[in-house]
């Protein structure tokens, strides 16, 4: 079906048609040239169901046409002789033309192989009447290509068959059934061979409103039919083959109608053909949005199906236009080829932003006449899909803005309006920064806007701040820029002592649920405690405002917040005790996030809840807590799936992955480690590194733990190589400025597999790297700070040296693992963690002092 709406062109010389009308024969040697048209608009039918808009279309194509250079007759709503007439002097005119063209607006049907154009007076049972006065296209067709060289016939007929559903008609070749709705291929239609004296034939066009077998739309009453409005948009279009301008309007229905009508187009020329002017100066910013539509339009039609559904499925899931998505598609610049999933996440989030910023537009007037038309102009190139023109327009208009801020800061007389009007374009500036995913522009903008409005509007003031901090967080949590974080949680702070404020729900208490975001986002990547205990005090310092009978939704989202914090005060501090009390806290939200009521957020719980009982895999029943956990994880993926939040599904699948790869270890076999394998693989398709570096290299750090586990297991003699692939891969966006600890695990895990290398190769060069990794790491996990990271570092590198000191009797080595031991039990008892570490820690002090007997 896509191939039907390609042209088959084989261009050997050029025609054109356009105001000046020339022929060249050779690029040096042009006559003028003579078009005829005849537009025809069936709207007022006596039987059959009327049509509101082909008067307004056939009256709007003849004005176009003849500013084309054609000599056009019409006929509006013609009966069987009328038409029969204006057809039969038609085709006299164009014996004497170069280029013939009909355009028909009305019904139109399609029987036995041949489609057929409804005069106003057709009724059922005229079409039992073998003279019946319906127009056969396809002799038409025929009687044109034995008069002129050219001859195109566009016909806006598509739509639902007007006659009762088991209507037939007599034709010559018998009687037919009259199809459901649209026109199709004329199967039936006489050869149209060359005609004895014809003129040299260059090929015919029918362009169809709609696909074979498809109905297409009349419009809103009162304007023009989807067809008619793309031709109107586009026929004219100077520098474009005809093919092109037809697959420009083909599109420019597509897109509008939201993918409901798609036109088709069935061409055979043998000379390329040309409408309109010479091709249009780009200089103008009219002109720049029109250039950018049909580059855009052409850019769709050479989409490929899968994509294009792709595309189609985002806008309707996020109830955005096709245009405007396609467009931000444009922007982005990604390399489609990469994988659907990679491209389909970041489709989700830009039609997510694009619907979030249509939202929030305002819509407050403007004095300046430049900002007026710069403004109106990045509304149209971004209402037509061209975001990056749009960008560049807003930046204009920012531009404008800041000149203007000079001279009023010269005159402050009489100013608030103005100064409200410079927000506000500050403020586009941000939002369409956003489409293109800048957010380090957004958060200027947003201050921008802030600092004009500070003095006159405290409550729109207020609100540019929060949007400034919230844009520096993304900015720092997508890009992994620490400093961003640092800078949002300044602003949220500065929020809290705006006047504007109060309009905030909860006031400074509500600022801090998005400050304690920030803070435990921040929290993560660096070494100790200090910023989530910041975040622990943020948050429950906000359930003293918040509680359960005032507020139960705020409630429980700062309960789900808090839980996260004390999730990753436990990772930091160790114990159990924060883990419980983060367990404690998802548990308190799901009385209100239920799944019926809630289905994403109680998806969220499950996903945390998971985690916790991850966490708390090694205290108690490790078994039947990794057992809880993959349960959980699998409680979320059944509302978040890969379709329809790619984001939130690979985060939860990647944690199921962690709890399957914890219960694998402590069982016998592969198959749990292999799943674990198996879902991280997922998870990578989906978290890219360049859409979201930082969960891209956490998920290869985590990729190449668990290859480390089925390396031990003997049955992946590769692994250990592919883990450390895996690592390095972690470190190239996760380093040590950027975030200190992280970067520290993913250097304990380089040491692991350097420790498991030396252990299958017997190799003790292999065993002194993996030490080297381990003391690496410990430059920054500190007992302070990393008390159980710290722990297990100093246990697995106590390993390493009693395996360095058993293979070389090196006394050295073998003092240094017995205090490396003694100094991971002594953590693990302050830690209270299970007893049974007490037992692995005596056996290997054991083999300690074994061998440090026979070195004496």
């Amino acid at each position: 079906m896509a191939g039907w709406r390609r042209f088959a062109l084989c261009a050997a010389l050029l025609l054109a048609l356009a105001l000046a009308l020339a022929w060249p024969a050779r690029a040096y040697d042009a006559r003028p040239l003579r078009g005829v048209a005849l537009v025809i608009g069936e709207s007022q039918y006596r039987s059959l169901p009327a049509l509101a808009n082909p008067a307004n279309d056939a009256r709007a194509v003849a004005q176009l046409l003849t500013s084309l250079g054609f000599e056009v007759s019409s006929i509006p709503d013609g009966d069987g002789p009328r038409l029969a007439r204006g057809l039969k002097h038609f085709v006299e005119d164009a014996a004497g033309a170069d280029v013939a063209l009909l355009y028909y607006s009305g019904h139109g049907i399609e029987a036995g192989g041949e489609n057929y154009l409804v005069p106003v007076e057709a009724d059922a049972s005229s079409l039992a009447d073998p003279a019946n006065r319906l127009v056969p296209v396809s002799a038409l067709l025929a009687e044109l290509r034995a008069s002129v060289p050219v001859a195109i016939l566009l016909l806006d007929a598509c739509r639902s068959n007007p006659f009762p559903p088991d209507a037939t008609l007599t034709a010559p070749s018998g009687a037919a059934p009259v199809a459901a709705a649209g026109l199709d291929l004329a199967r039936g239609a006489a050869p149209l061979a060359d005609a004895s004296g014809a003129p040299q034939s260059l090929g015919e066009v029918i362009g169809f409103a709609a696909e074979p077998g498809h109905a297409a739309l009349d419009g809103e009453p009162g304007g023009n039919s989807p067809y008619a409005a793309a031709l109107l948009k586009h026929l004219a279009a100077g520098g474009f083959a005809f093919g092109d301008v037809m697959t420009m309007v083909a599109e420019e229905v597509y897109v509008k109608t939201g993918g409901r009508q798609l036109p088709w187009t069935n061409a055979s020329l043998r000379r390329l053909l040309y409408f309109g002017q010479v091709p249009e100066e780009t200089g103008s910013d009219e002109a720049s949005i029109r250039s950018a539509r049909r580059k855009l339009l052409l850019t769709i039609a050479a989409t490929p199906a899968e994509q294009r559904s792709m595309v189609e499925t985002v806008a309707a899931q996020n109830d955005v236009s096709l245009d405007q998505l396609y467009g931000m598609l444009g922007a982005l610049q990604v390399d489609t080829s990469a994988g659907p999933a990679d491209l389909r996440a970041q489709l989700a989030a830009g039609a997510q932003k694009l619907r979030e910023i249509l939202d929030r537009h305002d819509t407050e007037t403007r004095q300046d006449p430049e900002l007026i038309r710069l403004s109106g102009l990045a509304d149209r190139a971004q209402s037509e899909g061209a975001i990056q023109l749009a960008l560049t327009f807003r930046a204009k208009a920012s531009a404008r803005a800041e000149e203007i801020a000079t001279q009023l800061d010269e005159a402050e007389a009489d100013i608030r309006q103005r100064r409200l009007e410079l927000a506000g374009t500050f403020a586009d500036h941000a939002r369409t920064a956003i489409l293109n995913f800048d957010y380090r522009t957004a958060a200027q903008r947003y201050e921008d806007a802030f600092r004009q409005v500070e003095r006159w509007d405290p409550k729109t003031a207020f609100i540019y701040k929060i949007f400034e901090g919230d844009a520096l967080t993304d900015q720092g949590m997508i890009k992994g820029e620490n400093a961003a974080l640092s800078q949002a949680v300044d602003v949220y702070e500065a929020a809290k002592l705006l006047p504007g404020v109060g309009a905030f729900t909860g006031g400074p208490a509500g600022v801090a649920i998005n400050e304690g975001i920030t803070l435990t986002a921040l929290a993560a990547r660096e070494n100790g405690t200090a910023r989530v205990e910041q975040a622990i005090k943020v948050y429950e310092d906000a359930l003293d405002v918040f509680t359960r009978k005032r507020a139960p939704v705020l409630w429980a989202t700062v309960l789900i917040n808090l839980g996260n914090a004390y999730d990753l005060m436990g990772q930091r501090a160790g114990g159990t005790a924060y883990y419980a009390k983060a367990m404690d806290a998802f548990r308190q939200a799901t009385k209100v996030y239920t799944k019926k009521t809630n289905p994403d957020e109680w998806a969220g719980l499950q996903n945390n809840i998971g985690n916790e009982f991850t966490a708390l895999g090694d205290s108690g029943d490790a078994r039947k807590n990794y057992a809880a956990a993959i349960e959980a994880f699998h409680g979320a993926l059944t509302v978040w799936t890969r379709d329809k939040v790619p984001v939130q599904w690979a985060m939860a699948l990647a944690n199921l992955a962690v709890a399957l790869q914890k219960l694998g270890e402590i069982e016998g076999g592969t198959e749990k480690l292999e799943a674990s394998r198996a879902a991280f693989q997922d998870v990578l398709e989906v978290r890219s590194r360049q859409t979201q570096p930082v969960d891209w290299a956490n998920t290869q750090n985590n990729l190449g733990s668990v290859l480390l586990s089925l390396g031990q297991r003997g049955k992946c003699p590769d692994c250990f190589g592919q883990a450390l692939a895996a690592f390095d891969k972690a470190h190239e966006v996760i380093t040590r400025k950027q975030d200190p600890f992280t970067w520290a695990t993913i250097t304990y895990n380089q040491g692991r597999a350097y420790r498991f290398m030396g252990d299958a190769e017997n190799s003790v060069p292999r065993y002194r790297k993996a030490l080297e990794q381990m003391d690496l790491a410990l430059t920054e996990l500190t007992r302070e700070k990393s008390p159980v990271i710290w722990g297990k570092t100093h246990s697995v590198r106590g390993e390493i040296l009693l395996a360095i000191g058993a293979k070389t009797h090196d006394k050295a080595s073998l003092l240094a693992a017995r205090d490396a031991f003694i100094a991971a039990r002594d953590i693990f008892r302050e830690q209270h963690y299970s007893s049974g570490f007490e037992g692995f820690y005596e056996k290997e002090l054991g083999l300690v002092q074994q061998q440090l007997a026979q070195a004496k």
